[in-house]
């Protein structure tokens, strides 16, 4: 057989061109910096905490969970007007404030619907994610925020309700 009647081969390359893919991945890259930066940068900070609030630890604790996992539903007065409490599907927000909750007021009802949350609602469960001492912070800073009283209870160490 000659060499004419084989067909001709392709030259080796290198290997595909990534440069676009590169400059795809920088510039999505770029974009999610710049929208991170936008968020920290226009975001409003919580006020500061009252000063009962600030002299107690376990309150201060408390509202710093609070402010990280609970305002955006429960609103910063615990009102159920969150930033985010119109759009969700369900039942309305609780309103935390009001002292006059469904699933109980007594502490290890306040705990049990922080640490498992409510069936078909939108409050999630945190005992997975939250440390047992915050727990009892944020169900001592719903006490404050209803105007109640902190129950003992919640001020002392109680046993996971995982």
């Amino acid at each position: 057989m000659s060499t004419e009647d084989e067909p001709p081969r392709p030259e080796p390359s290198s290997g595909p061109d990534f440069a676009p893919g590169r400059w795809v991945f920088l510039g999505m890259l770029l974009l999610g910096l710049a929208g991170f930066a936008a968020f920290n940068l226009l975001r409003t900070p919580p006020p500061l905490p009252p000063p009962e609030v600030a002299a107690d630890p376990l309150l201060l604790e408390g509202r710093n969970v609070y402010v990280a996992r609970c305002l955006t539903c429960h609103g910063p007065t615990g009102r159920g007007d969150g930033p985010i409490a119109g759009h969700l599907t369900g039942p309305p927000v609780g309103n935390l404030a009001d002292g006059r909750w469904k699933h109980g007021d007594a502490p290890a009802d306040v705990l049990k619907v922080i640490t498992k949350g409510v069936p078909e609602t939108r409050m999630a469960g945190w005992g997975s994610v939250l440390e047992p001492d915050q727990l009892r912070a944020v169900a001592g800073y719903v006490y404050f925020l209803a105007g109640l009283p902190i129950p003992s209870e919640i001020r002392e160490e109680i046993p996971s309700l995982r």
